[in-house]
């Protein structure tokens, strides 16, 4: 039996739960595994859509050399590559990162060089902060960018 063609679909209500998650997570300790920037996108896509593209690294790592094993076994590469992977995956398109939307995945380099997966809120980059909450960048950090629905 083949695949299941999975694509991602936003809820009527998706900007309220949009909202409401990153709220949630505003004082979320970061944890790897839990609350770091992979996850903490996945998080956002299932409330926007109700599919979860974090599923197969749940449970899998629990600290960044785990985390760096799991991404290479997920797609022989790093964070940019699983984007890629996830977003072939549910067959996300992928959009220039000015033409990200509210809503949409980014891959961006913080203005330290840390390589992150977030979730575009309009002019800025929500993404899962050290040592806790969510923190707010500039748009303008847009690598690349996925249509999420």
């Amino acid at each position: 039996m083949g695949k299941t063609e999975v694509r991602l679909i936003r809820r009527p209500d998706w900007e309220a739960r949009l909202v409401s998650f990153v709220e949630s997570r505003s004082t979320a300790q970061f944890r790897w595994g839990e609350h770091d920037c992979c996850l903490f996108a996945c998080d956002a896509i299932e409330a926007i859509t109700g599919v979860d593209p974090g599923e197969w690294f749940r449970g899998r790592y629990s600290d960044r050399h785990g985390a760096v094993v799991s991404l290479r076994r997920f797609c022989d590469g790093g964070l940019e590559e699983a984007m890629v992977r996830i977003a072939h995956d549910l067959n996300a398109p992928e959009v220039a990162p000015a033409y990200a939307r509210r809503g949409d995945a980014v891959f961006l380099r913080q203005t330290n060089g840390i390589p992150s997966f977030g979730i575009c809120m309009g002019a800025e980059v929500a993404v899962a902060a050290l040592p806790a909450g969510v923190a707010m960048l500039p748009g303008a950090l847009t690598l690349r960018a996925w249509r999420v629905g």
